[in-house]
């Protein structure tokens, strides 16, 4: 055989491979596109978005009632949009569902024949459109104004007042942060290259979290363990008694599982490791929150079954919400039955709030420390044309006793304060209270 004819053969195989491997991709791609009764232009009921779905694309668009911004752009296979971008899709009746990996609850949309006008006919947009974005999302979505006592609609006025003749975009992000003053919910955040901003700062001592979990672990009387996968430290304190604090309520699963995957392993390992706990102490004092499925998943931790925790519902118009959809507490194999203390502050937020709320219905459990934040809605993350971005809360969750805990935040069975000078001191009162409590019960 000679050198060309060898060449040749190995050309004629690697065509031959590559034919193969082109035909099983098509194949593949073939059976994961969009069937036709998903293909179409749909509006979300609530969360303002615009889903188009095409033999070839899916896309998201961000509209209010003056604009339309291109969210995310995902090819369309229908695998390929759950396992790397986290959305499923389904058509139940008249609607679309849309889930969304890592969130409690489907989003409904319903079907349109046209993108709407402002997705057809947008316009360059200078300071004062983009603060009308700004302003437009926060009036269809923002469920608390009344909350919080603020006049929206006055609050509109004052900003365009002040922009009336001044452009600057460093005074167009001081007239926006200055608009959600008041609004003192830890999910109303401002992103510019001026800076970011929230009308809810941080309390004092919760500066440096590192310091504070060194004096927390000075406590424990065996080597601190951290899941890396999950942002959890835990050990043993004395007398038979887990620590385990909770930094939030993510994971890192491997690639094509959700964060609810890893969770269940790590109700596992812990379950396994704190199997004979005379009793466990939960420290959420600096959870600023995460995914709700995974904060239900840990409150598994302490029951076998599932249990009712609570109900959300999300605003889709000015004054007009969905229905409440429950959520639950999700049992584990293996729950710890020992009593349990949950800690809790002012910075123990969102999803670690879910948590706190799903627990608290366990009767092996108390609840020490401070009310939490009061901020328990999921977070919705916008954009604006001028490329900043900013977040807002939509939704209002409600205990199973039909209680509120916006802005006031949930209180604990055993009020006990954040104790900054003594962490000074490198002492831990809160957690020493806990110790005895646990002790004596």
């Amino acid at each position: 055989m000679t050198l060309s004819d060898m060449i040749l053969r190995v050309l004629r195989l690697i065509g031959a491979a590559l034919l193969v491997t082109g035909l099983a991709f098509g194949v593949l791609w073939w059976t994961g596109k969009p069937s036709k009764d998903l293909q179409g232009i749909w509006i979300t009921n609530g969360y303002g978005l615009v889903v188009q779905i095409t033999p070839f694309t899916i896309a998201l668009h961000e509209i209010t009632p003056v604009s339309c911004l291109p969210s995310q752009k995902l090819p369309a296979h229908i695998g390929l949009a759950r396992r790397l971008a986290g959305y499923s899709f389904d058509v139940k009746g008249d609607d679309l569902t849309v889930g969304v990996a890592d969130v409690i609850d489907d989003i409904r949309a319903y079907r349109v024949d046209a993108l709407p006008d402002q997705c057809l006919h947008g316009k360059m947009a200078g300071p004062l459109e983009t603060f009308d974005v700004f302003w437009r999302t926060f009036d269809t979505h923002y469920p608390n104004f009344a909350l919080y006592g603020v006049d929206w609609d006055t609050r509109r006025a004052e900003a365009l007042a002040a922009l009336a003749d001044n452009f600057d975009p460093k005074h167009l992000s001081d007239v926006m942060a200055s608009s959600v003053r008041g609004l003192e919910d830890a999910h109303v955040n401002l992103m510019t290259p001026s800076g970011d901003f929230s009308p809810l700062p941080p309390a004092p001592w919760d500066k440096d979290q590192r310091a504070f979990w060194q004096v927390t672990d000075s406590y424990l009387v065996s080597e601190r363990q951290f899941i890396e996968t999950s942002g959890i430290r835990h050990g043993w304190l004395e007398n038979g008694i887990a620590y385990i604090a909770m930094h939030h309520m993510e994971t890192e699963p491997p690639l094509g599982q959700a964060m609810v995957d890893e969770a269940e392993r790590v109700v596992a390992q812990l379950s396994q490791t704190y199997a004979d706990a005379k009793g466990v102490i939960v420290d959420l004092r600096t959870n600023s929150g995460g995914s709700d499925p995974v904060a239900l998943t840990y409150a598994g931790l302490f029951s076998a079954t599932d249990w009712p925790a609570g109900s959300k519902r999300t605003q889709i118009l000015k004054g007009y919400m969905t229905p409440e959809t429950d959520f639950s507490g999700r049992g584990s194999p293996a729950p710890i039955t020992a009593p349990v203390i949950v800690l809790t502050s002012s910075e123990t937020a969102s999803a670690a709030e879910i948590f706190v709320m799903a627990v608290r219905e366990l009767p092996q459990v108390t609840v020490m420390g401070e009310n939490t934040t009061g901020s328990l809605s999921d977070l919705m993350v916008r954009s604006l044309p001028n490329k900043w971005h900013f977040t807002l809360p939509h939704q209002v969750y409600a205990s199973v006793h039909g209680e509120a805990f916006e802005g006031a935040g949930i209180p604990p069975d055993v009020p006990y304060a954040v104790d900054a000078e003594g962490f000074a001191r490198g002492k831990d009162t809160m957690l020493e209270a806990a110790l005895t409590h646990l002790s004596d019960s």
